[in-house]
């Protein structure tokens, strides 16, 4: 894992040095997204293609950096033990209006294959909880999710 982030790191510093603080962040939160989609043992297709669309919109990427950036966050989801040292680093960066928008995102990509599992609930939960999100915005946040992702 820490090889794989130092030659990401590495790469995008030589392109681009002026963005290179702002990885960690981006990083975090695409692992995060990975974590909810691969919560239920069964990462649709249509969850990928939330996660794109989600870090597209929140950052100022190509195309092709916002793939590299989800393929590094899968398999940095994978090999991390716990949620904590992703949620720290946004914890510490982000307003409370970010994390509540986060967990909306992690709603919505729950929600991607129409049906939210236990284990997507409860990791969501857990996220929450450790970006200090109160459970009352939790709750909103997951209806807002439901209200986008349901057209009717």
């Amino acid at each position: 894992m820490i090889k794989s982030l130092t030659v990401w790191f590495n790469s995008e510093v030589n392109d681009n040095p002026k963005d290179a603080s702002d990885h960690p962040l981006e990083l975090a939160t695409a692992a995060l997204m990975m974590e909810v989609a691969r919560a239920d043992f069964d990462r649709s297709s249509e969850e990928i293609d939330l996660i794109l669309q989600q870090l597209a919109g929140r950052l100022h990427l190509s195309s092709s950096e916002i793939s590299n950036l989800v393929a590094l966050a899968e398999d940095t989801s994978e090999e991390a033990h716990d949620l904590y040292s992703f949620t720290r680093i946004l914890s510490d960066a982000f307003t409370y209006g970010e994390k509540k928008k986060l967990v909306v995102d992690l709603w919505e990509i729950a929600l991607a294959d129409t049906n939210i599992d236990p284990q997507e609930d409860h990791i969501i939960r857990r996220i929450a909880g450790l970006l200090s999100v109160d459970h009352s915005d939790l709750m909103h946040a997951r209806a807002q999710a439901k209200t986008k992702t349901d057209p009717s």
